[in-house]
């Protein structure tokens, strides 16, 4: 038998932990050694304990991990231990809080994905920005690759470090990237509109996430210079002035629907933008693209025909009476927008086919 990947999670109780622990316990090149929790009452408990739909999948318990709890030296040690016989930790935390592990767990040696914002940015002035704090080793941000794979492949297989894109982010690099390909558009500026489901705002409780408050709601949020859009920029390569965007909270739990608008200087055809988008994606593996003229369902992305799945689809129209083109991408933010990315990078990183575990997860139409 081929020898396993051991791995392990910190910080598995949130969606984004619940979501690698679906994708983990079924993936036949892992096994899985550790899940944290920072919950005294969940130490020792299953998993499926407070994630139940894992009830027959796993029998492995809750280890309690801290390193802000000097309490907790000795089973933070216990942790450390694991962590440094692992061949690859994810990192499930909350962004502020991944930094602050990076910095003690990197002298392990073990390999390290992040789901947070924290090692995102190149550019810590950037990152001060957007977080409103300092961040707390920026000699360490140029040491992770950009995890997301149609744009960083080769230099995610020789990667030690990855930080994963956000769900926002991805949805809109993916939707635009192939305009960056299109030379009679110069530096043109892009405009999106990104709607999101609420599994978006984690599995902390607040009030506007709470059922009464979200269902039904096409929610403007975030109207100018949301964090993402620091991620945008820096991966297409694209100025502050030219990149713009707003959120919408929409009542959906899983998925995003990206559209963004471009006004180009000169008439871009279809075939153009076919041209680029083929150039981009044509060879890639969950990459599909949906332009069709016939108006119906699945003739442009849509998050209910990519939920489950790793998929992100793409699109465009040309909008000849206004000079506009649009372009669309729709993922889940749990999957392609988040721990989709994380489990392949993780394959190229240890020479896998990048696809493993993740072909199964087949869009599910009636997800909600």
């Amino acid at each position: 038998m081929a020898h396993l990947i051991e791995a392990g999670i910190i910080g598995a109780t949130g969606y984004t932990g619940l979501s690698l622990l679906e994708v983990l316990v079924r993936h036949p090149n892992i096994e899985l050694k550790f899940a944290t929790t920072r919950r005294g009452d969940l130490a020792g408990e299953y998993i499926y304990r407070e994630h139940p739909n894992l009830l027959g999948l796993t029998e492995l318990q809750f280890s309690l991990f801290d390193l802000g709890n000097e309490s907790l030296k000795d089973a933070n040690d216990r942790v450390l231990r694991l962590i440094g016989d692992s061949d690859v930790v994810f990192l499930a935390v909350p962004s502020g809080a991944s930094a602050n592990i990076v910095k003690e767990i990197r002298r392990l040696g073990t390999r390290i994905i992040d789901t947070s914002a924290d090692f995102r940015l190149k550019d810590p002035d950037a990152y001060r920005r957007f977080y409103e704090r300092e961040h707390p080793c920026p000699e360490l941000l140029k040491e992770f690759v950009y995890g997301l794979p149609e744009l960083h492949r080769e230099d995610i297989r020789k990667a030690k470090y990855v930080a994963c894109p956000g769900c926002n982010s991805t949805a809109m690099i993916l939707a635009g990237y192939p305009l960056t390909k299109i030379q009679g558009l110069g530096n043109f500026r892009i405009v999106y509109d990104v709607m999101t489901g609420s599994s978006e705002a984690g599995a902390e409780l607040s009030r506007s996430s709470h059922h009464a408050e979200r269902t039904g709601v096409v929610r403007p949020y975030s109207l100018k210079e949301h964090r993402h859009l620091a991620e945008v920029r820096q991966e297409l390569g694209m100025e502050p002035s030219r990149v713009c965007a707003t959120m919408f909270a929409v009542g959906m739990v899983r998925g995003v629907e990206c559209i963004g608008h471009v006004f180009p200087d000169q008439p871009i055809g279809e075939k153009e933008l076919w041209r680029a988008f083929r150039s981009a994606y044509g060879e890639e593996p969950f990459i599909r693209i949906r332009a069709r003229k016939v108006p119906g369902p699945g003739s442009l992305p849509d998050p209910k025909f990519v939920r489950g799945s790793n998929y992100c689809d793409v699109g465009f129209f040309v909008d000849e009476v206004c000079g506009r083109i649009c372009v669309l991408s729709a993922l889940d933010n749990l999957l392609k927008g988040d721990v989709g990315n994380a489990v392949q990078s993780m394959n190229l990183m240890f020479g896998l086919d990048e696809g493993t575990r993740l072909r199964d997860l087949v869009p599910s139409y009636l997800y909600e």
